[in-house]
């Protein structure tokens, strides 16, 4: 794996980042026009890339890939569930953030900014692989990550009312992408020349978008706060480093298919998740915690996920 390509690629990635933290700042956007743009991106674009990720080409793998990558899934939340419960009883923060540390480390970012990194690194054919991981993704929030997001207000002696079906916010665009994404790739369903070019036009208006607001996102935190948190260091160090460079190690002396394999460590090393944020404000929760990691991760990521494909 070349490496100087793949930090090529995470420059450009912070060059779209900065740009949107640019933007920010120049009071070019508003907060209104990020949550608008945010909504577009997340509702409409996101789904597009991943139903374009399967259509109008031919397969990168086969059933057998996918079901054994499905198996990596499982292995992927379960070492993150186990990862963040073994960084709280290493690391010790107190008893309010416990399960906000659980929570971050459970939900990185495996599509907004898991989409266009895998995807520069490996190509389209990746993003059957990607789609699997998104669809436990939203099956996993909208049930043991609103519990523990409950749990963690209770600690901070905020919950609040949680009101509507989690199963029904679980039915979301995302997911319905996911699943068709699937059923696409695995019945081979052909669609027709218009279809797969305005899947073409508007996926690839995702990522840029995706980075763009990523780096809005940067600019509207208080860097001075994030960069004095000594915990955070610890946790992005462990989450981000540590944990995909072990796994790499582990599964290095397996027979894995190569992109199966480097979808699974790149995910691991995803930085937090902005949909944490989200939870943790709407269950009553401190999300200033899972703020802080958002920003400090993604930051990180510019450098770490180049270190962790050296040993992919």
């Amino acid at each position: 794996m070349d490496i100087q390509v793949i930090f090529a690629q995470m420059l450009m990635l912070f060059a779209m980042m900065l740009t949107g933290y640019f933007i920010w700042k120049r009071e070019w956007f508003d907060e209104a026009a990020y949550q608008k743009l945010s909504k577009i991106v997340v509702n409409i674009l996101n789904p597009i890339l991943v139903i374009h990720g399967v259509v109008g080409k031919e397969s990168g793998g086969d059933a057998g890939l996918v079901l054994l990558n499905l198996g990596f899934v499982a292995l992927f939340y379960i070492l993150l569930i186990l990862t963040g419960l073994l960084f709280v009883l290493v690391f010790r923060p107190v008893k309010s953030e416990r399960r906000l540390y659980r929570l971050m480390t459970i939900f990185p970012n495996v599509g907004f900014m898991g989409i266009p990194v895998i995807s520069a690194v490996f190509g389209p054919e990746s993003m059957i692989y990607i789609v699997l991981y998104m669809l436990g993704y939203n099956l996993i929030l909208y049930t043991y990550g609103l519990a523990l997001a409950r749990k963690a207000a209770e600690d901070a002696g905020s919950a609040s009312e949680q009101g509507g079906s989690q199963w029904k916010r679980m039915i979301n665009p995302g997911m319905i992408a996911s699943v068709a994404a699937v059923v696409i790739f695995l019945l081979k369903i052909p669609l027709p020349a218009p279809a797969v070019n305005f899947c073409d036009y508007m996926g690839n208006a995702t990522i840029p978008l995706s980075m763009l607001l990523i780096g809005m996102s940067i600019a509207k935190a208080d860097l001075k706060k994030i960069f004095s948190n000594g915990m955070i260091y610890a946790y992005t160090a462990v989450k981000m480093l540590l944990l995909p460079v072990l796994m790499a190690f582990l599964l290095r002396p397996f027979s894995i298919e190569p992109v199966i394999l480097g979808v699974f460590i790149l995910q691991l090393a995803m930085p937090v998740g902005s949909i944490v944020t989200l939870v943790a404000k709407e269950s009553g929760a401190d999300e200033t915690l899972c703020t802080n990691g958002i920003v400090l991760s993604t930051l990180a990521s510019i450098l770490t996920i180049p270190l962790v494909c050296m040993f992919l």
